[in-house]
């Protein structure tokens, strides 16, 4: 049961760490691409994860 603890709290940090992960975008075929969008989602299914990880047991 604590390594499960220990799993779900290292997930839902690292979800944290990339919603503030600040690295600007780059240049594509169509111009300037951001990706603040993709931090956040990601980091929204990391935390989320993380979150049923602790309810869970």
């Amino acid at each position: 049961m604590r390594v499960y603890k220990l799993i779900g709290i290292l997930i839902f940090s690292t979800g944290l760490l990339v919603l503030f992960y600040k690295k600007s975008g780059f240049y594509g075929f169509g111009g300037y691409i951001d990706k603040s969008w993709e931090n956040i989602i990601i980091s929204s299914i990391l935390i989320g994860i993380g979150i049923l990880i602790l309810k869970k047991r």
